[in-house]
């Protein structure tokens, strides 16, 4: 009796100093666990649970870029100041917290013992290119505290709840999906809700599972200051009744139901093809048409099939306005606004120069693209139509806040004349089968 209840003792602050000593001067798991009477698999959850990023007392090399990229990357001036050397040169490594396409690589050393970065002879200099893992024993201490105190309250479920709450939401983070689209998803299947799911994560309650494994939120580069104003590769002749400002004259309900027009494009100078997107602000849904070349004339081709399909007056209603950027691949407003017969279909407005944000629904839409084909990673070339329409498939079938967590492609059954997604290659995918990685469309990510 005495034996057990010494073996299920909370780990202390000298037994955590213990294995901090132990780290240091190498000592396997099964030493340390010897050395404090407890058993391996106790202290390597405990290194697993309570490393910190950020160590206090070990010493380190702060100024890394730790992106998987930097060898290869040509990014320039995210800090908006001008500099036109490439990011990953410069000295301050902003751009590892600027950067939108920022990725690090998981260290080996942390996926097997020690789990941590104590005793590594790489961790100084610029030998590792690894992000940090240290064991601290006060750190550690006060996590576990921390943790003991508040990190289950308010839940109130068995632990078979618990671990099936648990093994549902790891599916779904590993297909791409958000918490809120997997809690949605199964409703009345979730012991607890996504907000103190998030609060687990945050204080290592589920250990096999980490921040790292949420999608990343959308982040937006700084925006360009100064420098003079351009009307892109729009003639100043079609802006006339066509800029922002005659935009925002329209009435709540016509901006409302407006369309966001953009490109989406692949690697920069050797991808040919890109995708033309059609964001229907009023129901999420976005079409998604590839294109073979960035040219005005595939996208006034592009939408003139799009005519055909929904046919002129449906057309008409849903893309009565237009909103896009001033590219040269939408320069030719006349074609744009009407059909092959002549007749008017829509009303285009072009963005100011430089400011994605008035068209924020496209912008965001396409962080859902990129998360399966990755800027500087994906070759456009290797898509076909068919392979659009199956990432159109998964992205209209994700569920949004916005609209009451429905899915766009629900509504769009509602708006569409029948046979419209059909006709597009799109089908509703099940929630739980929703895949947002590269692994959706494996053949058109470039190997490194």
């Amino acid at each position: 009796m005495g034996k057990d209840k010494k073996k299920r003792r909370k780990l202390t602050l000298d037994d955590r100093i213990c294995i901090e000593a132990g780290l240091a001067r190498g000592q396997s798991i099964s030493e340390i666990a010897r050395s404090i009477g407890r058993s391996p698999s106790v202290v390597a959850r405990e290194i697993k649970r309570n490393c910190t990023s950020d160590p206090k007392h070990n010493v380190v090399q702060p100024s890394r870029n730790l992106c998987i990229h930097k060898n290869a990357c040509t990014v320039m001036d995210l800090c908006g100041k001008g500099c036109l050397q490439g990011c990953h040169r410069c000295r301050s490594w902003l751009c590892n917290s600027l950067c939108p396409e920022y990725q690090a690589a998981e260290c080996p050393r942390h996926s097997k013992p020690p789990y941590c970065c104590n005793g590594c002879s790489m961790r100084l200099g610029y030998g590792c290119d690894y992000p940090y893992r240290f064991y601290e024993a006060k750190a550690a201490d006060d996590a576990a505290s921390d943790r003991a105190s508040d990190s289950r309250s308010g839940l109130d479920c068995t632990e078979e709840e618990f671990a099936k709450t648990i093994e549902i939401a790891r599916d779904g983070l590993r297909n791409g999906q958000s918490p809120e689209h997997i809690w949605h998803a199964h409703p009345g299947e979730m012991a607890f809700g996504p907000r103190n799911f998030y609060k687990l994560l945050e204080n290592k309650v589920i250990v096999d599972i980490t921040n790292l494994d949420l999608p990343k939120k959308v982040r937006y580069k700084p925006r360009k200051k100064g420098g003079a104003r351009s009307d892109g590769g729009i003639p100043k002749e079609l802006l006339a009744g066509r800029r922002y400002d005659d935009y925002e004259k329209l009435d709540e309900q016509t901006k409302a139901s407006a369309v966001e027009m953009d490109t989406v494009e692949g690697r920069q100078g050797k991808d040919r093809q890109c995708l033309l997107t059609l964001m229907i602000k009023r129901i999420g849904f976005q079409i998604m048409i590839l294109l073979p070349d960035k040219t005005a004339e595939s996208v006034v081709r592009a939408l003139d099939v799009l005519e055909a399909l929904m046919g002129r007056s449906t057309y008409a209603r849903l893309f009565q306005t237009i909103v896009t950027d001033r590219g040269t691949e939408f320069s030719n407003a006349i074609r744009i606004e009407t059909g092959p017969s002549g007749e008017k279909r829509s009303s285009v407005y072009y963005c100011d120069p430089r400011q994605s944000q008035q068209k924020p629904h496209a912008e965001r839409n396409h962080s859902e693209i990129r998360r399966v084909l990755p800027k500087y990673r994906s070759n456009f070339d290797a898509l076909s139509q068919r392979d659009v329409s199956l990432l159109m498939s998964h992205v209209n079938s994700y569920m949004r806040n916005a609209l009451g967590w429905a899915s766009p492609i629900a509504l769009a059954k509602a708006v569409f004349p029948q046979g419209t997604l059909e006709a597009l290659g799109v089908r509703e995918i099940d929630p739980d089968l929703v895949n947002l990685t590269p692994m959706l469309i494996p053949h058109a990510i470039v190997r490194q």
